[in-house]
């Protein structure tokens, strides 16, 4: 009988453990929550990972802009304009240029389609 008791005090110990261990290596999940792939309120294919890893309360974004023609017309720029996003116009790559854009615009930005993609160069 009080081995029997043993086995089971010895069991009830481990359950905790692993119960504890468990509840630790969950609890990071929840700090990676605080992305921008989960604040910014949409998914695009056009939004760079790059971009979504970003901070959730990112508020603006230094980011490349590409888009499917370039030069962009003064209809494309006042769209811009209207979302906030402004071009710094001495970075112009081929079809990138170096953005400034406001994180509740970036939703609409990738919803147009002259942009072609948002992104932020990594380093390998």
């Amino acid at each position: 009988m009080v081995k029997n008791d043993y086995i089971v005090s010895f069991l009830l110990i481990i359950a905790i453990v692993f119960s504890i261990i468990f509840y630790f290596n969950a609890r990071p999940l929840v700090k990676d929550k605080n992305v921008l792939q989960y604040t910014a309120g949409c998914s695009s294919d056009k939004i760079d990972a790059s971009i979504y890893s970003l901070r959730g309360d990112t508020s603006l974004i230094g980011a490349f802009i590409s888009f499917d023609k370039v030069p962009i017309d003064d209809t494309i720029r006042a769209e811009l304009t209207k979302l906030g996003v402004f071009l710094r116009e001495d970075s112009w790559i081929f079809d990138y240029v170096l953005a400034e854009i406001p994180t509740e615009a970036l939703c609409n930005l990738a919803d147009y389609d002259f942009v072609t993609g948002v992104f932020i160069p990594q380093e390998n």
